[in-house]
């Protein structure tokens, strides 16, 4: 009898031993959190594809306006704000704030809804990290795909259902015939068995993505379910609908928490050949389909509410990572006020402090900040109509659209030049306006072409645009557009400074035209040949002379 208790102290020992490993690992988790918060992301690969996949099936699914298309939110180096702002916990998390992000609000009441929840957890540190610790509990699954059974669940669904009940039930009918015929019912057990085994595999490989989904989806309900049980949330925005969602679905946390986990103990081994035998995740799976179709808009809600909270808290640690920050003002002027504002990602930033209550061309030499400040700009528009946060001490809009022409590039893949790929970007400038009060942010505009018509052009475009409700900020090296549309644009410019050292910029923003170039000078500072450089400033003066310049 001694091997016996060897045996029980043996097992006291494990378990005491995953007891203990599991409150080390806790004090990890909880550390590493507690350290991270507030502090800059670190830089890791992100799998765009799959954390944009709630926003894709959102635009194919959803009529939605005011979306930061994929031009604007290449020209802005989105991915980069993404990055720097993400840290949600969840997979669920990820493509709510990546969706969020392309969402900019038509009014303030969503935005004040997440400000409540934000300021909620930012004045209740504690439960905050109860939050952030059953939220990292759940997870990340890159390519979860929870978001296709939003809106294409049906598509999810197996043909012939009651075909899998019925398999199921044969078995059961061979074991109650061995009163009757043992042997037949043991002969007719196996073979249904064999049936239904292949059945199984055959159906599973068929779905075995969606399996995953369905398995990830158990772990958000045990996370929501933990959630749900701490205090003090009842009031809080978003909690609400998380609890009467989550109502729906909680019995399902635990019949689909066994789906797709391999277990190699002789019980887990056991209960795999009765699920088999049984179909038992087919039918769950079934089960499952159903259910979200009959509730697809209690599911979209809890999906959303659990993504605002992961979200909320991640831009709790967004704003607190950052040197200040400020909540928008919204206004009705066709204007954008600003206080030392910055652009996010510059980690030494210049701020800038003004007005623009017109339309405008910013003109200035090359490199002193032109670019730049544009589109701080229209990322700061962005991010105040979206998480409801700016990068300045004050900053003041009207609900607007997004929308720029900036990092035009060629395409060889469809054969379009330069030239074309603009004309194409700032044609879809000139149809958003017309659908909807759009702030337009444009870069070298039609450089793309010759200097006569380029200029010809654009000041036709501009003041096009002056004559619609939008406000319209580009930035040009053309001085001559800031004659030709002095009645319809303000002017500012950024400019550099030149002393024995070399060429020097502040990047502050300043009132009127630019009234110098630095381009040669840049050669001559880059140490050009000097033969380049004289050669340069003769041909400039010529041309000047001329008049042609």
């Amino acid at each position: 009898m001694d091997y016996i208790w060897y045996f029980i102290l043996l097992a006291i020992i494990v378990v005491f031993s995953l007891i203990i490993s599991n409150i080390r690992a806790t004090k990890r988790l909880k550390a590493l959190l507690i350290n991270s918060f507030g502090k800059i992301p670190k830089q890791k690969k992100c799998e765009f594809e799959s954390i944009a996949a709630y926003h894709r099936y959102k635009l194919a699914n959803l009529n939605e306006s005011n979306i930061i298309d994929s031009i604007t939110w290449d020209d802005l180096d989105m991915n980069l704000i993404y990055k720097r702002i993400n840290c949600c916990l969840t997979s669920v998390g990820e493509e709510y704030l990546y969706d969020a992000l392309h969402n900019v609000q038509k009014e303030e009441s969503i935005l004040i809804k997440r400000e409540k929840l934000i300021t909620y957890l930012k004045e209740n540190p504690d439960h905050r990290l109860k939050l952030q610790m059953n939220l990292a509990k759940t997870g990340k699954y890159n390519y979860n795909d929870i978001s296709s059974f939003i809106f294409n669940a049906e598509a999810k669904s197996l043909k012939y259902n009651y075909l899998y009940n019925i398999l199921a039930l044969i078995p059961l009918l061979c074991i109650s015939i061995s009163f009757i015929n043992t042997q037949a019912s043991i002969l007719s057990f196996i073979i249904s068995a064999i049936l239904n085994g292949f059945v199984y595999y055959r159906t599973k490989a068929k779905i075995e993505r969606e399996l995953s989904a369905i398995q990830y989806f158990s772990s958000v309900l045990q996370c929501v379910n933990k959630v749900l049980k701490t205090q003090g949330y009842e009031s809080v925005p978003f909690f609400s609908e998380l609890k009467k969602s989550f109502i729906i679905f909680k019995h399902l946390r635990t019949k689909l928490s066994d789906i797709m986990r391999k277990d190699f103990s002789d019980m887990a081994v056991l209960a795999e050949y009765l699920k088999i035998i049984f179909l038992l995740d087919i039918r769950n799976y079934n089960k499952t389909i159903k259910m979200i179709l009959k509730y697809s808009d209690d599911f979209h809600i809890l999906y959303k509410s659990l993504g605002e909270i992961d979200m909320a808290i991640c831009v709790l640690s967004f704003r607190e990572s950052l040197p200040y920050y400020c909540t928008p003002v919204f206004h009705n002027e066709n204007s954008i006020g600003f206080e030392n504002f910055y652009h996010p990602l510059l980690s030494d930033p210049v701020p800038n402090s003004g007005k623009i209550s017109n339309d405008s061309i910013i003109t200035g030499s090359n490199a002193s900040g032109k670019s730049t400040f544009i589109k701080a700009l229209a990322v700061n528009g962005i991010l105040g109509q979206t998480i409801h946060t700016n990068t300045a001490k004050e900053f003041n809009l009207r609900f607007s659209l997004i929308v720029t022409s900036m990092a035009v590039r060629d395409n060889i893949a469809e054969g379009d030049s330069y030239f074309i790929i603009e004309i194409k970007s700032l044609k879809r400038i000139l149809d958003k306006v017309k659908e909807t009060t759009c702030t337009c942010f444009v870069d070298e505009i039609l450089k793309g072409t010759n200097t006569i018509e380029r200029i010809a052009a654009s000041a036709s475009i501009l003041k096009y645009l002056h004559n619609i409700d939008c406000l319209c900020i580009t930035a040009s090296h053309d001085i001559e557009l800031t004659h030709i549309l002095s009645n319809e644009y303000d002017n500012y410019h950024f400019r550099e400074y030149i002393t024995d050292d070399g060429i020097h910029f502040d990047y502050k923003l300043k009132e009127g035209p630019s009234k110098t170039k630095n381009a040669i000078k840049l050669l001559h500072y880059m140490n050009f040949d000097s033969k380049i450089v004289e050669a340069a400033e003769n041909m400039v003066n010529k041309f000047i002379n001329f008049k042609t310049w």
